[in-house]
């Protein structure tokens, strides 16, 4: 079986955010716990508010990893960009993120960088900005290595970030990096939208595949919309895949149903594809 992960939010954030389940540590385990979960994926700004080795018991009380701390709401909250044309904002970006490594060593799990990288706000310069980008995930990265934490550079939607939106361009730019310790993570969201080849572009990306957001269209929970999760499952399976598969979703209808809904389907497609694939070797 796959490891399945849900994003939360330490404190209440807007329904309108994709982060599933939402309010202390206590609360987010057992209700994790309860449903059936393997880890927490945690969505946060200004990581050092909180305590984390406190954080890391309380998952380990309840039998839970945590997977990754996810950065892009300090863009959301904070105007933390690492395209900024203000020096001062990208160290500052740059810095925080730096933060969130020092937090993910103590809590024992890595880091997604995605949305914090925002646009390219001219084309006309793209090669200043995309080195903008560059030399900070290499800075973050070298920073990391010795810390023993990962960063993720992820896929996002081109009308929220207009560059790294394929898995194909994740895949080359994490090459371009040659860091041991930056991977690649795909979101099932932005892959329906900007990907054509979805198997293929597993494949693809596979080498340094390391973490998948499940999400189906609007948001919601999978099984709530149209993606081919059939299709994202096989190809996993395929590449022996052994990271988190974490969902990503609105909470609706209610948290709690949104968790308890997509852990289901995921589990049941998962089941329906490996009798497929058991199937096939008799064909």
């Amino acid at each position: 079986m796959f490891k399945y992960g849900v994003a939360c939010s330490l404190n209440d954030v807007s329904t309108t955010a994709p982060i599933v389940l939402r309010g202390p540590i206590e609360q987010l385990c057992r209700e994790a716990h309860e449903i059936g979960y393997d880890g927490l994926e945690i969505q946060l700004s200004n990581p050092r508010q909180y305590d984390w080795g406190k954080i890391r018991q309380v998952c380990k009380d309840y039998h839970l990893e945590i997977a990754a701390l996810a950065t892009g709401r300090e863009l959301s909250e904070n105007g933390l960009c690492l395209l900024s044309d203000d020096e001062s904002i990208r160290r500052a970006a740059v810095a925080r993120i730096k933060e969130h490594i020092d937090c993910a060593q103590e809590a024992g799990c890595q880091v997604i960088v995605g949305s914090m990288r925002k646009n390219i706000p001219d084309q006309s310069q793209r090669e200043k900005y995309l080195g903008y980008h560059r030399d900070a995930i290499l800075e973050v990265a070298g920073y990391a290595k010795d810390k023993g934490v990962r960063i993720w550079v992820e896929n996002i939607l081109t009308h929220i970030s207009n560059f790294l939106n394929t898995m194909r361009e994740v895949q080359d730019f994490v090459v371009s990096l040659n860091q041991e310790n930056v991977g690649v993570h795909l979101d099932t969201y932005s892959m329906n939208m900007e990907d054509n080849d979805i198997p293929g572009s597993y494949r693809y990306c596979g080498p340094n595949l390391e973490y998948v957001h499940f999400s189906d269209t609007a948001r919601l929970y999978p099984g709530g919309g149209n993606v081919d999760f059939h299709a994202h499952m096989h190809s996993l399976k395929e590449l022996d895949y052994k990271g988190f598969i974490t969902i990503e979703c609105v909470p609706l209808p209610t948290a709690y149903d949104c968790a308890k809904k997509g852990l289901a389907y995921m589990k049941a497609m998962e089941t329906i594809v490996d009798i497929e694939r058991d199937a096939s070797r008799f064909r």
